[in-house]
């Protein structure tokens, strides 16, 4: 499924952690890693070395060494820019790649530490292109460079039933997850009654989806909570340590295709897991 990956990096820890994430990326073909600059003041001749550029570029081709392996072409870029965001750039090298995911380390140089998203993550969560990978390096802080923790070994998947229905696409894409547990997050009631029959209804709706997974032999779990749909997901995802949140880039509440549904956005903001959300249009295309 993810034959083509991009990785922007801005050489910090976070970007080294994410690059050591692709090894659990089953099928992997090509990697582009890519830095986006400022260039406010090109230089005017072409025979004239940029040395900051220069290091840069042999930045890049060390941190190749967290990748390459037999069978994986792995390619550097360094795409200036001179106005304009960074997320522009990367979703000009996503398409003009090919590209199918775009994995990233959630904080960058110089983020808040409050804040679990930085900018350009959050821009690319927005408005990019393509599937979408977020990572942390939770030692990042005291400069530990961490191996990257299997990403595929127990998945929760998240689902508002609607469609493309996202068990769909893990089933049919995403066959190699070892674990699943199929989350739904009922969030709305006028009574008892009504909250009682929602769950009831989602359980069996779930576990439809739990026997198919049985089918190609994953192990599947049922879990149904009762509140807002963000909080549940990042709340029941630390509790029992799943190795990735999976969501779409749209739900039921989304009314243009480039705008995140709140409850992904919500989650990939706030969530310490890695988060990977698929974007998907209704006939289940990108």
């Amino acid at each position: 499924m993810f034959k083509n990956v991009l990785v922007p990096v801005d050489l910090s820890i976070n970007s080294r952690y994410a690059l050591r994430c692709l090894r659990y990326i089953p099928g992997l073909r090509q990697v582009e890693i890519l830095h986006v600059v400022y260039k406010r003041n090109p230089l005017k001749t072409d025979d004239v070395v940029d040395p900051d550029l220069e290091h840069k570029q042999s930045c890049l081709e060390e941190i190749k060494t967290d990748v390459e392996k037999p069978g994986v072409i792995v390619r550097t870029f360094i795409e200036e820019i001179q106005g304009g965001e960074i997320f522009g750039a990367i979703n000009r090298v996503s398409t003009r790649e090919g590209v199918a995911l775009t994995l990233m380390g959630r904080r960058g140089r110089g983020i808040i530490d409050t804040l679990l998203l930085g900018s350009v993550a959050s821009d690319v969560l927005r408005y990019g292109k393509t599937d979408l990978l977020l990572v942390q390096n939770k030692q990042a802080k005291e400069e530990q460079d961490l191996p990257c923790q299997d990403l595929f070994s127990h998945a929760l998947v998240c689902t508002d039933f609607s469609d493309p229905e996202i068990s769909d696409l893990c089933y049919n894409e995403l066959p190699w997850i070892r674990k699943v547990t199929l989350f739904h997050a009922v969030t709305t009631g006028d009574s008892l009654e009504e909250v009682r029959s929602s769950v009831d209804a989602a359980e069996a709706k779930l576990k439809r989806f739990q026997e198919r997974f049985s089918q190609i032999s994953i192990s599947a779990l049922v879990h149904v909570s009762i509140g807002s749909a963000a909080e549940e997901i990042t709340s029941f995802a630390e509790k029992q340590d799943v190795s990735i949140i999976l969501m779409k880039s749209t739900g039921k509440r989304s009314f243009l295709e480039n705008l995140l549904g709140s409850t992904t956005a919500r989650v990939a903001r706030n969530s310490q897991k890695p988060v990977l959300v698929l974007r998907r249009t209704r006939d289940g295309r990108q």
